[in-house]
């Protein structure tokens, strides 16, 4: 059995370029489970290919079970449909590209919403073909810039895709909540906490999104959630009520009270918040309509924006946060070509509190709105709705912040690919002849090889990995202790029983399940390396079993092992029975 385990993984560290590491890395490290090739790229050894592998059963079955039909997309995509849909130059340093002999553009596969609905476009014609739903499990690509954390952040990783195709947007959205049931299922079977929370689509698209996040305190995302009314939504996306009513001496003088951006026309942005506020980009982005603004330093600022020889003041568009009750007033916002220097360059600083002003600029434009991140302690806005009009002096219960770990994420895309690659049907009842209208889409991703990495990060302790049972490579481990006769046989004997017998009892185990570890080595080496593994049971027959008859076993748990002692006959009911009371 090929399993290198090993003590100290700083070996594989020093080796590694991915300078950030956590738990769930040196754990497989470790186990044995994963080896880099080169960075944010990994082997995947035995042991973690198995676990992966149940983890696909369990999501098949699911996707099977809405109806769902497993394909294969191709990972080399051509780059024409990516600049159909404009994503060609939006997914910017994100994209593995390259070019043929040909010098045809192609880039590897980040997700595939233009390849698969250019397949159902061509395919699919009348309201007859539809619903349908189509999911691959496969190989995905993204150039992260600094891949981290191992699995959890790689520049190589396995999903699954689920993609629906309705004739409406009300039976979009009945399949979107199939989905969402269907991924609870399969969070349910794997048997660890999660949180579904509200989102943003992001790059992908789409009017609505979810996100399935494991609680962690190694996780990249915030997430605010409400005990009272279950309300989550990740920070990008989370709306709070202010806990009390700003400050109204709110000014720029105050820290984080001011920041800078740049328009896609080249003019400045100034976003103003209350203290102790940041912006939120994505808000700042929905809320800045067709300004589109992007954060930057000040400095860079007056470098970017756009100024000409004419007398003509530049264009700045303020956003003014709810939380910022300070003055907008000409001895804070005049601002003339004349001023924007290299003298004036070297002046500015993050916290500039003057924009050195002498003229003022005819082109200011003010637009009001929530551009600041939600933290904790704010007031749950879905308990506010629900108690204003009750007692409006209600106070509101205050959001939690947590770090987690994304680990699925869903979208209700509408036509937002259909539309540019043309995924039309005829309609069962067409209002005009030959009426084709737009199929509406959904678009469902698991991260298997990040879900495989988010369970040892939060199902770990001191010894090593704590599998969850339905997850784990091997459920239950036969340790010889002595190489006697007697005990050579009582392993195989048990082997036999656990891997063939049934009984009345579920063992919640299949037949292949169960593993000999013989190897040469100390009983201590080996007990050892099964706690590192994490297999569910571990089984010893060492001394106790030629003294009594009587088997040890060790019921693997987050801080440690019960340990049991059990009669061979006994073995299969009192590990069903104990599998059961913990499931």
């Amino acid at each position: 059995m090929f399993l290198p385990t090993t003590k100290d993984p700083v070996s594989e560290d020093k080796k590694n370029n991915d300078v950030i590491v956590n738990d769930s890395y040196r754990l497989m490290i470790r186990a044995g489970l994963i080896r880099q090739s080169s960075s944010g790229i990994y082997s995947l050894l035995p042991f973690a290919l198995r676990a992966l592998e149940k983890l696909e059963k369990i999501i098949e079955y699911e996707m099977v079970n809405i109806g769902a039909q497993k394909l294969s997309l191709p990972n080399l995509l051509s780059a024409e449909l990516w600049k159909q849909t404009g994503r060609w130059e939006t997914a910017a340093s994100e994209l593995f590209r390259l070019q043929d002999r040909k010098e045809s553009d192609f880039c590897l596969a980040p997700t595939h919403e233009e390849e698969i609905t250019r397949l159902v476009a061509h395919e699919v014609s009348s309201y007859r073909h539809l619903p349908l739903r189509l999911f691959q499990i496969g190989r995905k690509y993204r150039d992260e810039m600094r891949p981290r954390f191992g699995l959890l952040r790689g520049r190589e990783f396995i999903m699954k895709d689920l993609y629906t195709f309705d004739t409406s947007e009300e039976t979009a959205l009945q399949s979107y909540e199939q989905v969402l049931e269907a991924y609870k299922r399969i969070f349910g079977k794997i048997g660890l906490p999660f949180v579904i929370v509200e989102a943003d689509p992001g790059n992908i698209g789409g009017t609505r999104s979810h996100e399935f996040q494991f609680l962690s305190k190694a996780g990249e995302d915030t997430i605010l959630t409400c005990s009272k009314c279950g309300y989550s939504a990740n920070e990008e996306k989370a709306i709070g009520v202010l806990p009390h009513p700003p400050d109204a001496s709110s000014s720029l003088d105050k820290d984080s009270s001011i920041r800078f951006g740049i328009t896609e026309n080249k003019n400045l942005a100034i976003i103003l918040l209350g203290p102790e506020r940041e912006v939120n980009s994505i808000k700042l982005r929905w809320g800045s309509g067709d300004h589109a603004v992007r954060i930057v330093d000040p400095v860079r600022a007056y470098k970017l924006i756009t100024i000409d020889d004419s007398e003509q003041d530049p264009v700045v568009h303020i956003f003014k946060d709810h939380t910022f009750t300070g003055p907008i007033n000409d001895e804070l916002f005049t601002i003339s070509r004349d001023h924007i220097t290299s003298d004036i360059l070297k002046k500015v600083t993050p916290r500039l509190k003057n924009l050195g002003v002498h003229h003022h600029p005819h082109n200011i434009s003010i637009h009001s709105g929530d551009f600041h991140n939600t933290k904790q302690g704010d007031g749950c806005p879905k308990c506010a709705l629900h108690f204003h009009s009750i007692a409006p002096t209600h106070n509101f219960e205050p959001l939690t912040s947590n770090r987690a770990i994304e680990v699925g994420h869903t979208f209700l895309l509408g036509a937002k690919y259909s539309q540019p690659l043309h995924a039309t049907f005829a309609p069962e009842n067409p209002t005009t002849p030959g009426e084709r209208r737009l199929i509406q889409m959904g678009c469902f991703g698991l991260g298997l090889t990040r879900m495989l990495a988010a369970i040892i990060e939060i199902s770990h302790d001191s010894l090593g990995i704590v599998w969850p049972k339905n997850i784990a490579p091997y459920c239950v481990c036969i340790i010889p202790g002595v190489r006697e006769e007697k005990v050579v046989e009582a392993v195989n004997r048990a082997f036999d029983l656990l891997s063939t017998q049934r009984t009345t009892t579920d063992l919640g185990i299949a037949g292949d399940d169960v593993v000999i570890d013989d190897r040469a080595g100390s009983l201590g080496y080996r007990m050892k390396d099964a706690e590192l593994i994490g297999y569910p049971w571990n089984i010893v027959l060492g001394k106790q079993f030629l003294e009594t008859g009587k088997m040890e076993i060790h019921k693997r748990k987050i801080g440690g092992v019960d340990k049991f002692f059990v009669e061979m006959e006994k073995i299969c009911n009192f590990i069903g029975e104990s599998s059961q009371s913990s499931s």
